[in-house]
C-alpha cells in the first residue's frame, strides 16, 4: 500500500494526484475519481492542522461489497474529544465554530462530513501514538440490504 508522508500543506497536491491515479487504476469515472482526491486532501489536511502531520495511505481493495479504494490517515495528535460532533457541518470536536474564527482556522469544519458524503464507510480507530482515519468508496455503493463490516461505521 502506497504511503504518503505528510509533513506540510505542499504534500497535498501529491495526495490529490495520487488518489485520482489510483482511483483511475480501481476503474471510478472522472467524478468520482475528483471527489476522492478531495477526501484524499481532507484527511492530509485533517492530519496536517489537528494530528501534527502524519502518513496517508491509499489502496485498491476488493471484499464482500465490490471493488473500491480504501483511504487511510495516520496521525500523531490526539483523540477526537467528541467525534459525533466534528461530523457536523461547521462544527469542530469543542462544538460550533465561531465564525469569526474561520479565516484563521484554515477551515469551515465541513471536511469530516465531507468526507462521509464522499465515501461509503468512515471509521476512526485509536493507535498508541494517534489515532487512524479510515474511509472506503466503493466502484458502486454497497446495498442496502447488505451487511456493513462490522468495523465501520
Amino acid at each position: 500500500m502506497p504511503r504518503y508522508p505528510l509533513r506540510d500543506r505542499l504534500d497535498l497536491f501529491q495526495v490529490q494526484r495520487a488518489a485520482k491515479r489510483v482511483a483511475a487504476e480501481v476503474g471510478f469515472g472522472h467524478h468520482a475519481r475528483e471527489e476522492l482526491a478531495i477526501v484524499a486532501s481532507e484527511l492530509s489536511s485533517n492530519a496536517l492542522k489537528y494530528g501534527k502531520g502524519g502518513v496517508l495511505e491509499l489502496s485498491d481493495m476488493e471484499d464482500e461489497h465490490g471493488r473500491g479504494m480504501m483511504l487511510i490517515a495516520h496521525d500523531s495528535g490526539p483523540p477526537f474529544r467528541n467525534l459525533d460532533m466534528a461530523l457536523k457541518d461547521g462544527c469542530d470536536d469543542d462544538g460550533p465554530i465561531d465564525p469569526a474564527t474561520i479565516l484563521k482556522r484554515g477551515g469551515m469544519g465541513a471536511g469530516l462530513g465531507a468526507i462521509i458524503r464522499l465515501t461509503h464507510f468512515f471509521r476512526v480507530e485509536s493507535e498508541p501514538h494517534g489515532k487512524r482515519v479510515i474511509a472506503i468508496r466503493y466502484l458502486r455503493r454497497p446495498s442496502t440490504r447488505s451487511r456493513r463490516p462490522s468495523r465501520f461505521r
